[in-house]
C-alpha cells in the first residue's frame, strides 16, 4: 500500500524507513583504500571536530648481558601520540519537484547508489592526494624499470623497500590502475600454468594469488600508468557511524521542489610515509 505523503514533516519521518543504515555498509565493503588502511581507533565520531588521539610507543634499545652478575639498564618510555581530526564532510545531494519519486521503490534504490557512489569517490580520491610517499633515501616515489610497463622486477623492488622499511611480510598491498593491472596479469611469471598452481589470469582476467607478497587491487581512479604499495598501518582513517540523510523544501529559495541530500563525516591522517610507495611512469 502506498504511504500517504501530505506534508514536510511526513516526509521527513518517511525518510528513515526507505534510506536504510546499509548504506553504510554497501559503502566500507565497495572503496578500496578506504578498506585496505586502519580504522582501530574509529570509535564513536558523531561530528566534525572530533578528535581521536593514537599513542605509539618507541621500541626499546634494550642491551645483552653477559653474565649473572651484571645489573641490567633501563630507559625511559617514549611515547608519540598522534591526532586524527575529523575535519572532512563527503555530501552528495538531488534536487526533484516529484514527492512520488520518493514512494518508489525503483527510485530509493537507484537514487541511493548515486549518492553513494558520490560520497564514496569523493572520501577515495581525498586519500589518494594524501599518498604523498617519502623521497629520502630510499625514495619511495619510483618509475619502472620499462617505461609504462609494469613488471615482476618493479613487483620485487618494491617488496625490497619495504622489507627494508621492517615492515610486517603480511598484509601488503599493491593497487594499480587499468593499464598497470593489465600489464601483470599478462607477465608469464604472474599468468602462466607454470607458476601459477591455479586461477591463471588468463582465464579469470584477474590476479587471485598474492603476488611477492602483495594482495594486489586495480583501482580505475588512478592515473594511467600509477600505482601505489601500500601497508595498512600507513594511514588511519576514522569515520561517521552512518550516513545522515535528509530532506528539505526549497521554499524558501521560491521554489517549488526539494532537496535530497547524504553526507557523513571522516578524518584520516598518513602516520608513516615510508610504508607507502608510489610507481608511476
Amino acid at each position: 500500500m502506498t504511504q500517504e505523503v501530505s506534508g514536510k514533516t511526513e516526509l521527513q519521518n518517511l525518510i528513515p524507513q526507505m534510506w536504510s543504515d546499509d548504506m553504510y555498509d554497501e559503502l566500507r565493503n565497495k572503496i578500496i583504500f578506504a578498506s585496505i588502511f586502519n580504522r582501530d581507533y574509529e570509535g564513536e565520531i558523531s561530528q566534525m571536530g572530533d578528535t581521536v588521539k593514537v599513542n605509539q610507543i618507541v621500541a626499546a634499545t634494550g642491551e645483552i648481558l653477559t653474565d649473572d652478575k651484571q645489573t641490567f639498564s633501563s630507559e625511559e618510555i617514549t611515547v608519540n601520540q598522534y591526532e586524527i581530526v575529523v575535519n572532512k564532510r563527503a555530501s552528495a545531494a538531488f534536487e526533484f519537484t516529484s514527492l512520488a519519486q520518493l514512494q518508489s521503490q525503483s527510485f530509493e534504490q537507484e537514487a541511493q547508489e548515486a549518492l553513494l557512489h558520490g560520497i564514496r569517490t569523493q572520501l577515495e580520491n581525498d586519500i589518494i592526494a594524501a599518498l604523498l610517499p617519502s623521497t629520502a633515501t630510499p625514495d619511495h616515489d619510483i618509475a619502472p624499470v620499462s617505461a609504462g610497463d609494469l613488471a615482476a622486477v618493479d613487483m620485487a623492488a618494491m617488496r625490497t623497500l619495504f622489507s627494508q622499511a621492517k615492515l610486517p611480510v603480511t598484509n601488503r598491498w599493491f593497487v594499480g590502475d587499468p593499464q598497470y593491472y593489465g600489464d601483470l596479469i599478462q607477465k608469464s611469471a604472474f599468468s602462466s600454468s607454470d607458476f601459477i598452481p591455479a586461477g591463471s589470469p588468463q582465464a579469470t582476467g584477474a590476479l587471485t594469488n598474492p603476488l611477492y607478497g602483495f594482495t594486489v587491487a586495480e583501482h580505475d581512479l588512478l592515473s594511467a600508468d600509477t600505482g601505489y604499495a601500500v601497508h595498512p598501518s600507513a594511514l588511519s582513517l576514522v569515520m561517521q557511524q552512518g550516513i545522515r540523510v535528509k530532506i528539505s523544501d526549497l521554499h524558501t529559495q521560491k521554489k517549488y521542489g526539494f532537496l535530497l541530500s547524504a553526507d557523513m563525516v571522516y578524518g584520516f591522517k598518513l602516520f608513516d610515509n615510508k610504508r607507502i610507495i608510489k610507481i608511476s611512469g
